[in-house]
């Protein structure tokens, strides 16, 4: 209207500048990253969290983790009763672990105590010492002792059922039988 010159090139149906892509939105299925206790880095104490737990330097202690997940890095080196939904160990673990889904000893991770979960999983090389439970009821049993205010450990461990137990030493060649009796 204003302009004097007129365009004479045939208009294009290509934009010159396309319009910005919408931003994208996080992949609900992705699971968010663990946090992280570092190599250089040693803890005392209890540890409770509503996320997902890597452990890298050194813990000692208990850990409660009930609905998430604790990851024991191969620098780890843990010293602490567990109580999570799922556990790995790939480095140097030692404490009793009671998970309401899984355990998993990676070849490069060592274990010593009782576990106590529905399922368990013994990678070739790894070390384990200790008994294994994955019957249902000595995990319910277990949760109940844990509920009641002043439950001690001799009653926690009287009510783990023994039937079923296995106790081993995954690097040693002579596994001797197991001793399924309560300790008290």
């Amino acid at each position: 209207m204003f302009d004097k010159r007129k365009d004479t090139s045939p208009t294009s149906s290509i934009e010159r500048n396309p319009p910005p892509e919408p931003p994208r939105q996080p992949d609900a299925s992705a699971k968010p990253t663990p946090s992280t206790i570092g190599r250089t880095v040693m803890i005392e104490g209890t540890l409770t969290a509503q996320e997902d737990i890597l452990i890298e330097g050194r813990f000692n202690g208990e850990v409660m983790l009930m609905e998430n997940a604790l990851v024991v890095g191969q620098t780890g080196d843990i010293r602490a009763d567990i109580k999570a939904k799922n556990v790995t160990i790939h480095g140097k673990a030692n404490g009793d672990i009671k998970a309401s889904d899984e355990v998993e000893i990676s070849a490069s991770g060592s274990m010593r105590g009782d576990i106590l979960s529905p399922r368990v999983i013994l990678h070739d090389g790894a070390k384990f010492k200790g008994r294994i439970d994955m019957e249902p009821e000595g995990l319910d049993a277990g949760a109940k002792s844990a509920k009641r205010p002043g439950a001690s450990k001799a009653a926690d461990t009287a009510a783990t059922s023994t039937k079923g137990a296995v106790s081993t030493d995954a690097s040693a060649t002579n596994a001797k039988p197991a001793d399924t009796r309560a300790r008290a």
